[in-house]
């Protein structure tokens, strides 16, 4: 029994970090490699656990929580392509849908039968919970970072034609100046802009994460390819200053380039 109780323990140990680490991941980047990483200490739970004689009285119990551990690779292997797809873009988007699985629901029972049976073994894996819920929209025109104002400079931002939310960030490198929420159908001006050449980047998608910052599912990243100067000129009797309108979706007539941006270029 204590020999079966600590191949148990070294076969789970490693997943039980993994979930932890994925547990930390808030937005896009680096979260295919933490998937990953899950996939590969269940697999390698599996394979420990596989060819081992438990006691007599688990046997049952020890063949059904192999099972469930194969059946949990294949759930955590598919989310694993849809974070390739980005069609979950955050940590707690891929959390929830790993709660909600058939095959985690499997897990769970196959590891408190298992429990059952080898008293004073591992009491708990530590899985996602099932039912999370994706948090509100921020409202139209919400500021979601901001380095500080202080300039006079405008921008509006034209979102009444898309078919997704936005965040649109303006971008000095990787560092953001700020970054505003603009609700589908929806338009903002953005007032203060300090003096400076920004890079727009610009964000759509569903299912907001507040914790991330970031929309949580079907996410895209994109920014306009020219920057937008903005300088303010005073004179004795007036002041003068930049005021800049982009619209998110393409119009007749438009000038300005857009192109996609790889996630770990997009500024936080």
């Amino acid at each position: 029994m204590e020999q079966y109780r600590a191949t148990l323990k070294s076969a789970v140990d490693p997943l039980e970090t993994e979930l932890a680490d994925l547990a930390k991941a808030k937005a896009y980047k680096g979260l295919q490699g933490r998937v990953n990483d899950v996939k590969a200490a269940v697999t390698q739970a599996a394979a420990k656990l596989r060819p081992v004689t438990p006691p007599a009285e688990a046997a049952r119990e020890h063949t059904g929580l192999v099972s469930a551990l194969e059946r949990f690779e294949s759930v955590v292997g598919g989310l694993g392509g849809e974070v390739g797809s980005r069609n979950l873009c955050t940590g707690a988007a891929v959390r929830a849908k790993i709660g909600d699985a058939d095959g985690t629901g499997a897990l769970r029972s196959a590891m408190a039968a298992v429990q059952a049976k080898v008293p004073g073994g591992r009491r708990t894996l530590t899985l996602p919970s099932a039912g999370q819920k994706p948090g509100s929209r921020p409202s139209n025109g919400a500021l979601i970072r901001s380095g500080g104002g202080g300039g006079s400079g405008r921008l509006t931002i034209d979102n009444s034609g898309g078919s997704d939310d936005a965040l649109v960030t303006l971008g000095k490198g990787s560092k953001p100046m700020l970054s505003v929420f603009v609700r589908q159908g929806k338009k903002h001006t953005v007032n203060g802009v300090p003096d400076g050449a920004y890079t727009v980047f610009f964000t759509g998608g569903t299912n907001w994460d507040g914790a991330a910052k970031a929309f949580g599912r079907e996410c895209a990243f994109q920014k306009f390819e020219d920057p937008l100067d903005y300088t303010t000129t005073r004179t004795a009797t007036q002041i003068r200053y930049s005021t800049w309108r982009i619209t998110l979706q393409e119009v007749v007539g438009g000038n300005a380039r857009t192109s996609d941006v790889d996630p770990d270029d997009f500024p936080e």
